[in-house]
């Protein structure tokens, strides 16, 4: 039988033993080992492949103990064959889940949405940036290959940079609220950028209020959300993984 792992976090004294449902409306239970505690619940086969509703019950399952305490969350997937290969597999990344609690301690995770749509200077930038292998002309010359390599790279480049700026400008008015930050440059598929902000738990609320004011007159199509458990500031060496 395998079990999935919601989330990982110090082991009180005294854990709190708050029923909680999970995935496929499975009990989730408490597991500990050597000062670390792990949340639990039996992982169906028909649940190894999720759902949206799946998904969304699993990180309300990380949600609930995030509103008691320090955790890391894990991804959705993460799981243990039985309930005896806990002990191992904290043993195996216990350094890092140390170093992760203490980095994560009284953090949460605030994000924001902003429409990174530069208009008709984005557009001019991303028509440099096509790839050569859309070019129709195949008997260009060498030179004139290069020349439109030049091209695509240069425009490749200045759109990066604009979005590195666009990123500071709204990251600049939040400055003293977070204590770190991660930033998602929009792809070619949609012209969101996000960002992640590891925030006290103190200042969710000035920090929520000071995006909203600051934000809203400055840019369009602005979401704010959070707190959240931090997904995106806890991760392993291990590309990423626990296992």
């Amino acid at each position: 039988m395998s079990y999935l792992l919601y989330c990982i976090f110090r082991s009180p004294p005294q854990l709190e033993r708050e029923a909680v449902t999970g995935v496929g409306a499975q009990p989730v239970s408490v597991i500990e080992h050597d000062g670390l505690g792990g949340a639990i619940s039996e992982l169906r086969k028909a649940d190894s492949d999720p759902d949206v509703g799946s998904v969304l019950a699993y990180e309300s399952v990380a949600e609930t103990f995030f509103r008691q305490r320090t955790i890391i969350p894990m991804r959705y997937g993460c799981a243990v064959h039985n309930r005896r290969d806990f002990g191992p597999l904290i043993d195996k990344h216990r350094k890092e889940c140390d170093t992760l609690l203490r980095r994560l301690e009284g953090l949460a995770e605030m994000a924001i949405q902003v429409s990174a749509s530069g208009g008709e200077e984005d557009d001019e930038i991303c028509l440099a940036a096509i790839p050569q292998t859309r070019w129709p002309d195949s008997n260009r010359s060498g030179a004139s290959y290069l020349s439109g390599k030049k091209l695509y790279y240069r425009g490749a480049d200045r759109k990066v940079e604009r979005q590195n700026e666009f990123a500071q400008a709204v990251c600049r008015p939040l400055a003293g609220l977070f204590v770190e930050r991660k930033v998602e440059l929009p792809s070619r598929a949609t012209s969101l950028l996000m960002l992640y902000f590891l925030v006290p738990r103190s200042s969710v609320d000035a920090f929520r209020e000071t995006s909203r004011r600051a934000l809203q007159n400055q840019f369009e199509d602005v979401r704010i959300s959070g707190p959240w458990p931090p997904y995106n500031f806890a991760t392993f060496s291990d590309d990423g993984r626990f296992s």
